[in-house]
């Protein structure tokens, strides 16, 4: 197995917690999507070249799992991975972790497609890209996903 991406660093700040101190939902959400373009990243797959290429990457099924809240000024990073990498899909998965403790915190498993923005329709995956993203193909405790076909 490949090593992890390490796709994002950051600390909880006082304007995404809550009244009990509690980074507010939405903000995992956020981590996360930051964290997917490092990942994208990673593999070549930057703003500037979908939009060159006219293509979007387009989620058909996120799962999140929150197994401790985090409160404000904690330090939090995660680290992505590929679980899976099909001719038109991929599956991958951020762990975000306490940056003190190393304590799993939240994790996000989606698949996602690249899809045309001429044709509005997902189209199969370079074989580079594909290539690439198995480079950082990883283990990981995700339950089985269906996939597209």
């Amino acid at each position: 197995m490949s090593e992890w991406v390490n796709t994002f660093k950051g600390a909880v700040l006082a304007s995404e917690y809550d009244g009990a101190t509690h980074m507010n939902s939405r903000m995992y959400v956020s981590r996360f999507d930051q964290a997917t373009w490092g990942l994208l990243h990673a593999i070549g797959l930057t703003p500037a070249t979908m939009k060159q290429q006219a293509l979007r990457v387009a989620t058909v099924r996120q799962n999140y799992q929150y197994l401790r809240e985090l409160r404000g000024g904690e330090l939090v990073q995660i680290r992505s991975g590929f679980l899976a990498v099909g001719e038109k899909y991929f599956r991958f998965l951020h762990q975000m972790t306490d940056a003190e403790s190393g304590a799993l915190l939240a994790t996000a498993d989606f698949v996602a497609v690249l899809a045309s923005l001429e044709r509005n329709e997902s189209v199969p995956l370079p074989p580079a890209l594909q290539e690439k993203a198995r480079r950082h193909l990883v283990g990981g405790d995700a339950p089985p996903a269906a996939l597209p076909s």
